[in-house]
């Protein structure tokens, strides 16, 4: 199924308009090049010019134009796929806790940023809750929530009635408040970023994809049909966007897609009757990871990551979402969506984000898997935190070999259809 235009997403329809960014006409040269603007890009360029380095991002649409702009507006604390426990299992105690850190405190980042800088962008932070329907399953959901609260985190279990004071349902039997979360219009944001990192003094080019890169001397050069810039230290952003750059990347992560739906306004009294506090919802053990929230105009926007039904139709799409939630909330009556949009997420075999040094002052950073908000604006921070101090242990996420996601070019057809449900059966039955 060939996916909606850019525009046809509601983000689109309703963020404010980005800042100029001209297309790339000459032969530059600077501190730092960066290839993507996304979350990751973006925050990373910020955090650089922000410490006097010069910046020069290329991109090849426009800031938002991948997953940053197409995406649920969920800004969520925690690991998609994996608990605290796992991070520290996978990197080691030390630099596993710096690694749940960072997530931990990602979303903070991020509303920081939006007050720090004035963006413009619908945002909430008053809490997410993940929430759980099956009784098979609180014992698991319970333990992620231990987990995290015995590192001293700000999250909350919830169980039993008391539910009913966020989710205005009796379906849910657990639930896991993430006081530090929120949601946000995600255009709106990574706009945002770009104006924020344009006033900070860097430089960024839309309608510009880098179509090489290469060394030049003891330099790194990225190349675009109007020009080249010339750095010292590059960055690829690009994640769930192959190119054919670099050897290998291509094929360290799966194409996975997402949807999203919205319908038109409702009433006040029903959106109080569905979320009392104005949270942001998404379920656990769900094979379709399921999220829902208000948005600023009062829209229940909708949707989750595809996995089974990787081949329906938006009407089909819509029809499954809306009578799942009209189950849930009989006070929303029938659902009927008006907005329908669709995204690629970059999904890491290690369901992990990763930083890789490609090449020495050649650096990527991929395999995001659904956290794109929080986590890729964290990990542009870290990269930007490293490159200043020219010290790779100044980052929170270990620089770690370019991985190899069997099957990658399997297509997203069947990356939804096998590998996602796959990853989610084994979320469910192993604690």
């Amino acid at each position: 199924m060939k996916p909606p235009p850019f525009e046809a997403a509601l983000w689109a329809k309703t963020a404010p308009p980005g800042p100029p960014t001209p297309p790339l006409g000459d032969d530059v040269v600077a501190d730092v090049a960066i290839i993507g603007a996304g979350y990751c890009g973006l925050s990373a360029a910020l955090h650089l010019a922000e410490a006097g380095r010069s910046v020069v991002v290329v991109e090849a649409e426009q800031p938002g134009f991948g997953g940053s702009g197409r995406n649920a507006g969920h800004c969520v604390p925690e690991w998609a796929w994996r608990e605290p426990d796992d991070i520290t299992a996978r990197f080691g105690t030390e630099r596993g806790e710096r690694v749940n850190d960072m997530q931990a405190q990602a979303a903070d980042l991020v509303f920081s940023l939006i007050r720090d800088h004035q963006i413009s962008c619908e945002a909430v932070q008053n809490g997410m809750i993940s929430v759980v329907r099956k009784d098979k399953f609180v014992a698991q959901h319970k333990a992620r929530a231990e987990q995290w609260m015995r590192r001293g985190k700000n999250v909350r279990w919830v169980e039993g009635a008391e539910i009913r004071d966020y989710v205005g349902s009796d379906a849910f039997k657990s639930a896991i408040v993430f006081d530090d979360g929120g949601h946000l219009n995600p255009l709106a944001y990574c706009r945002g970023l770009a104006n924020a990192a344009l006033k900070a003094g860097a430089v960024i080019h839309a309608k510009s994809p880098a179509t090489a890169i290469a060394r030049d001397g003891a330099r790194w050069r990225v190349t675009t049909p109007g020009g080249t810039v010339t750095a010292e230290t590059a960055l690829m952003a690009t994640n769930a966007h192959r190119h054919g750059l670099w050897p290998g990347l291509d094929d360290a992560y799966y194409i996975v897609r997402a949807v999203g739906t919205a319908t038109e306004p409702l009433p006040e009294e029903v959106r109080r009757a569905v979320l009392p506090q104005d949270h942001n919802i998404q379920e656990s053990y769900h094979l379709r990871h399921f999220f829902f929230f208000f948005d600023q105009a009062g829209r229940l926007v909708s949707g989750g990551h595809v996995g089974l039904g990787a081949n329906q139709s938006a009407e089909q799409m819509t029809e499954v979402l809306g009578v799942e939630l009209a189950q849930l909330f009989p006070a929303l009556g029938k659902v009927d969506f008006t907005h329908y949009w669709q995204g690629m997420i970059d999904y890491s075999p290690h369901t992990v984000p990763g930083v890789h040094e490609l090449a020495p002052g050649l650096f990527a950073a991929v395999g995001f898997s659904g956290r794109g908000v929080p986590t890729a604006t964290a990990v542009g921070r870290e990269l930007a935190r490293m490159i200043i101090a020219d010290d790779k242990d100044a980052m929170a996420l270990p620089i770690t070999p370019l991985p190899r996601a069997p099957f990658a070019r399997i297509g997203t057809y069947w990356a939804n259809t096998v590998v996602v449900p796959w990853h989610r059966l084994k979320s469910r039955f192993v604690a």
